[in-house]
């Protein structure tokens, strides 16, 4: 009898040690995850390159050697200073014998000029006489002839004297044109031959800059062109320069080479000391359409009566809660609507979860914990 009570004693005794087991294995651990909104802007850097507001690569009108180059790289020079000369020799001969043709059409024309207003005079006489009918129409009919091919000369020669004065005129810009002015006041800064090169018309020789406001130049592609038109602000950084920019004009029409959108900024500040050609970084800030949602790690959601979940923790306690997801962000997170800031999401184990089932929270594994068994 006392052995049968033993062994009924051992085996309540059993039975409650397995309940609290059990009791033990329901409390479950969990991480969780603090719930963040996501910024009302979005970030993005483009690679910049600062400019003059004018720059203008300069070339002769006319082809032929480069006698005379006076400027190098960082040549500071003024508006209408000589820049670089061509040889004359060719463009003198020239206008000299388009001064040769002038005077030669001009005689011409003073000659034909004479012989037409005689010719009128005659003309004048003879048509009295023939109107008075003492003048047979044959001679009538002559001298009708003969001024019309006096006027008639008079035409051409005059046509020639124009032409001869045109002729000496293009001469005479021509060797003007073998002079290179600067155009504005600015800096040279590139230069592309010199001197004894043989450069033809159109052919750069070099490119000035000038000195006023500098301007900062990108490049977007087609899908971009959309959202720089909400950009509420922007900074060009450069070297340990930060600079507030704002834009001025965003180009419509693609590059020929990188088929990319040229976009151009300003300094918001003037005399700005930055080098141009100095390559920076312009940071652009957008407004971010998706800015209403919250920031979850993909892991927290789960599906379940076909309905997108998360789990919510609270005072050692979970409980399901449906959510819509929004969008992917980044770095294995999602952006979602139906929560608050501060929600604590569980983000492991949410598939081993019931409702209003105890909890015990772990802390996150380091990120310098790669084998994550700290």
């Amino acid at each position: 009898m006392r052995k049968k009570f033993l062994l009924i004693g051992f085996l309540l005794i059993f039975m409650l040690g397995c309940e609290e087991e059990e009791s033990k294995t329901l409390i479950r651990p969990v991480e969780v995850y603090n719930v963040e909104s996501i910024s009302n802007e979005i970030v993005k850097e483009y690679p910049g390159i600062v400019s003059a507001k004018n720059e203008s690569s300069l070339a002769f009108k006319i082809s032929g050697p480069l006698e005379k180059l006076n400027v190098e790289v960082g040549s500071f020079i003024k508006k209408g200073e000589i820049i670089g000369e061509l040889d004359k020799r060719d463009y003198k001969i020239q206008e000299e014998i388009y001064k040769n043709k002038v005077i030669m059409a001009e005689n011409g024309y003073n000659s034909s000029k004479a012989i037409s207003e005689n010719a009128k005079q005659q003309f004048t006489r003879i048509e009295k006489l023939y109107k008075t009918k003492n003048l047979p129409k044959k001679s009538y009919d002559e001298a009708v002839a003969k001024v019309k091919s006096a006027i008639a000369g008079e035409k051409a020669s005059f046509a020639q004297y124009q032409e001869a004065l045109k002729g000496l005129e293009n001469a005479k810009n021509q060797l003007k044109d073998t002079v290179l002015v600067a155009p504005y006041d600015g800096y040279i800064s590139s230069k592309f031959c010199d001197e004894g090169s043989i450069v033809g018309a159109g052919q750069p020789i070099v490119k000035i800059s000038s000195l006023d406001d500098k301007r900062i130049k990108i490049n977007i592609s087609e899908n971009e062109i959309k959202e720089f038109s909400k950009i509420s602000n922007g900074k060009f950084l450069y070297n340990d320069i930060e600079k507030y920019i704002e834009i001025i004009e965003i180009g419509k029409v693609k590059g020929v080479i990188n088929l990319s959108y040229p976009v151009v900024f300003k300094f918001l500040e003037e005399n700005i000391d930055i080098p141009v050609d100095s390559q920076g970084i312009v940071k652009i800030d957008f407004e971010n359409e998706k800015a209403r949602g919250m920031i979850i790690p993909i892991e927290s959601i789960f599906e379940r009566d076909n309905q997108t979940k998360v789990w919510i923790y609270s005072n050692g306690v979970v409980n399901e809660k449906n959510i819509k997801i929004i969008s992917p962000y980044s770095n294995g997170k999602v952006i979602v609507k139906g929560l608050n800031i501060g929600d604590k999401v569980v983000s492991r184990g949410v598939h081993e979860l019931s409702n209003n089932q105890q909890v015990e929270l772990l802390e996150s594994f380091s990120k310098t914990n790669i084998g994550k068994v700290l």
